[in-house]
């Protein structure tokens, strides 16, 4: 493949999870994923095409709606695009039956998508979900104002 066709699938993974994700229009994903296209992913959902993944990504934003995608690296090498981006937002919204907690959730991930005819047909999606699904449990909820000391206030032992 030639170095156009590469800044061309660099582009276009850019511009994909800027619209897609971040600003969350869904009908943009038809731009780059293929008509059948197959997510591989560790969360066993059912990512086909454009308008599956599409419910993907407004399920992910209801329960983080302040969800925003930063794209780190972006690789080509043949039919393949690499792409390492964190995600950050904040957990109120239920989440993989995970009730809403409050808290800003960060986690990293690496996507490999496989290119054909100008669109991924493919994509494998690796992230840490043990860390991701830690970051929403109830444990990891910030404790209520209520039992919170104030500024100033002694506590015993102080």
């Amino acid at each position: 493949m030639s170095a156009d066709v590469h800044d061309d699938h660099r582009a276009a993974v850019r511009r994909f999870f800027e619209e897609v994700w971040n600003q969350g229009n869904v009908a943009a994903a038809g731009a780059f994923l293929a008509p059948e296209f197959v997510s591989h992913n560790g969360f066993d959902l059912e990512l086909l095409g454009p308008e599956g993944y599409g419910r993907g990504v407004l399920a992910c934003r209801a329960a983080f709606p302040d969800l925003r995608t930063t794209v780190e690296d972006v690789v080509a090498a043949g039919d393949r695009v690499v792409v390492r981006g964190t995600d950050r937002g904040t957990h109120l919204g239920e989440f993989m039956g995970h009730a809403p907690t409050g808290q800003v959730v960060t986690t990293t991930w690496i996507e490999i998508f496989r290119m054909a005819a100008g669109k991924a047909a493919e994509g494998w999606l690796e992230m840490d979900t043990r860390r991701l699904l830690a970051q929403v449990s109830e444990d990891s909820a910030p404790a209520h104002p209520a039992h919170r000391p104030q500024a100033g206030h002694r506590q015993r032992g102080d």
